[in-house]
């Protein structure tokens, strides 16, 4: 199971990756290439939020003595200080951007500041990728909540009532107030979806037609990341369903992966974090030599090499022992038995 969801990890912040270098070679007026495959590669997304919905209710169900409390706790530590660490370079570089070009007004204001910094539901965020870790501290709060008072159960009937009222905002003819918008964010199913295939892993680790699911799935991903399938048509459904398959194939399939997979997908997070500030410096500092780092598709694939390599160097050498740092002795013996653990 691990290999497959972990690989699949890594293929969902490959796809983000791709999607942004794809679309800032079109904004800079220059030919995507291959990378024009990458039209709608934003859908890694959609397959980071059914990966989300079922490794959390997977590993709390696996987890006995874990509470609310713990639950929140593990959570911040895992995503909250990287984020923090990456938010302050990203703040840094805009700083000497703007020293650069001696505009300071391009530089975000304290209110924007303090919303990047809680991830506050507010859209304008100082990381472009933020406003996803703000939808998932959403997610984890209601999980809290729900899972380890009312079981898996009520944590599942939680997810489909706020997935239902943000389908109802969706639907609604009016504008959603913007203090609202990601908290109703319509692609809150996906949580819902993979929870749901996390129930049925615990009736049947084993589950039917697996193979099938990941053959149905990729292809429909491929289809939506493509352009064949428009996100317009509802793309927590598009994009959702099929992500929802490849989540349900690999962790019913007992799949084998190259070994190489696993870090690929434990870099994930560091990756996708990082990657837009890496384009950012890189393309600036090529820039002020006279070169565009989007002008061709070579560039392009030496910037997603580039942003993979220090997204997997920043894994190693960095957040591999800031997670031993973090986790209680238990958790890192858990850990060296099972490297590739996606929890």
């Amino acid at each position: 199971m691990i290999g497959g969801l972990q690989m699949l990890r890594g293929v969902a912040a490959t796809l983000v990756v791709g999607f942004h270098l794809q679309a800032a070679a079109l904004n800079e007026g220059f030919d995507a290439g291959l990378f024009a495959l990458f039209r709608q590669g934003e859908a890694g997304v959609d397959v980071f939020f059914v990966l989300s919905g079922f490794v959390i209710f997977h590993a709390a169900s696996q987890t006995k003595a874990l509470t609310a409390g713990r639950f929140l706790v593990q959570r911040f530590w895992r995503i909250v200080p990287p984020y923090w660490c990456m938010l302050a370079l990203t703040s840094l570089a805009l700083v000497a951007l703007a020293v650069l070009r001696g505009d300071w007004a391009a530089l975000p204001g304290p209110e924007r500041l303090f919303a990047s910094v809680l991830l506050l539901p507010w859209p304008d965020q100082v990381m472009a990728v933020a406003w996803t870790l703000t939808v998932e501290a959403l997610f984890y709060l209601i999980f809290a909540a729900t899972f380890f008072r009312f079981g898996a159960g009520g944590a599942l009937l939680a997810l489909a009532v706020w997935a239902s009222v943000a389908q109802a905002a969706k639907l609604w003819p009016g504008d959603v107030p913007t203090i609202l918008a990601l908290p109703l964010y319509s692609g809150v199913v996906e949580f819902l979806m993979g929870g749901l295939i996390a129930r049925q892993i615990a009736k049947a680790p084993s589950l039917p037609a697996s193979g099938l699911a990941v053959l149905l799935g990729a292809f429909g991903l491929a289809a939506v990341v493509t352009g064949l399938v428009p996100l317009s048509l509802g793309r927590e459904w598009v994009a959702g369903v099929p992500s929802a398959l490849l989540v349900y194939g690999f962790a019913g399939g007992g799949w084998r992966t190259p070994g190489w997979t696993l870090i690929w997908g434990e870099a994930s997070y560091m990756l996708y974090l990082s990657h837009l500030l890496v384009f950012s410096i890189t393309g600036t500092l090529l820039r002020m030599g006279g070169v565009n780092a989007y002008a061709h598709p070579i560039a392009l694939a030496g910037l997603m090499l580039l942003a993979l390599v220090l997204a997997v160097s920043a894994t190693v050498f960095f957040e591999r022992p800031y997670r031993r740092w973090t986790r209680p002795r238990g958790a890192q013996a858990r850990q060296r038995k099972d490297p590739g653990a996606i929890w």
